[in-house]
């Protein structure tokens, strides 16, 4: 069983589940579920919640990976209280946070580099000051705690970075129109996946993004593939959902292989790529600079 945070469709979702579901093919039987929580009310994410519950006692899978933090925070004790192995992957925050007992889970943590992105950017656009945008959102107050450890500025290679956590779309919007007035050479986004319109409907990732590009007085980059490409983020140092299957992928097996939870220890997802649109580099005349393109990284630029 495969319980995911988000929907199904999310480029995210898609990708690791993908992974899951090819590398698993003829082994085992497949049941998927989407909590969702990013889109729907409280009141029926929680009876999502309660529905997959039932699901799980229903169909006593011998195995569950969980997606995200949502899902490892609803899930993974009630999953251990009934002795079946879990497998997480994306998770950004401290796995002892959401279990009692943490030897009886294992998988694949989620950190995205954002110095390290920052380095980069200092490269491609020169040093300056940066702001990098999220959600105000579990997964990104999780991030912020746990891969920056609370920081919300950063000084790297000669760039200055300001995390900003942002509670809706128009206080994100005021924030990406006065980017250049406030003095800053270029956004670097982050999860934008929880804002509601006035009439409390879910506004599309994709719809997020794309105004985002669109409206931008300076260069938008990106920390997760799903904001790259035509009309959306330029590039940047990323992490993708299908890394993250992958590593999850190999644990998975071990463990229907017969070896113990107990007995495999958690992995941090390997490093990102360069990943960049051709179509917007060329939109905001951005080229890679020698010293990335000579030192043997893993860069794709998609089209």
């Amino acid at each position: 069983m495969v319980i995911n945070s988000y929907n199904k469709g999310f480029n995210w979702v898609e990708g690791h589940n993908g992974v899951l579901r090819r590398g698993l093919a003829g082994q085992v039987d497949f049941s998927f579920y989407y909590l969702d929580y990013k889109r729907l009310s409280k009141k029926d994410c929680d009876l999502r919640v309660a529905e997959v519950r039932s699901a799980v006692d229903r169909e006593k899978p011998d195995l569950v990976v969980v997606t995200d933090d949502y899902a490892l925070k609803t899930f993974g004790q009630f999953l251990v209280d009934r002795g079946i192995p879990v497998v997480f992957l994306g998770i950004n925050g401290n796995a002892r946070g959401y279990v009692d007992n943490i030897h009886k889970i294992t998988g694949v943590f989620e950190r995205p580099l954002v110095k390290r992105s920052v380095a980069y950017l200092a490269e491609i656009i020169g040093p300056g000051k940066y702001i990098v945008l999220m959600d105000d959102s579990l997964s990104a107050r999780v991030f912020v705690r746990e891969s920056l450890h609370g920081q919300m500025n950063l000084a790297v290679a000669g760039a200055r970075a300001r995390i900003k956590l942002v509670k809706n779309f128009n206080d994100w919007k005021e924030m990406v129109k006065n980017a250049r007035k406030d003095g800053y050479s270029c956004i670097l986004v982050g999860t934008y996946h929880v804002f509601r319109d006035d009439q409390g409907r879910h506004i599309s990732s994709i719809d997020v993004i794309k105004w985002t590009s669109r409206h931008a007085p300076v260069p938008v980059f990106g920390l997760w593939d799903l904001s790259v490409g035509k009309g959306m983020a330029i590039g940047g140092y990323v992490v993708s959902g299908v890394a993250q299957g992958r590593e999850a992928l190999k644990i998975v097996k071990k463990v229907l292989a017969g070896e113990k939870v107990e007995n495999i220890q958690p992995v941090i997802g390997k490093n990102g790529v360069l990943l960049f649109s051709s179509p917007e580099m060329k939109r905001w005349n951005i080229s890679l600079p020698q010293s990335l393109t000579s030192k043997g990284f893993l860069i794709k630029i998609i089209r």
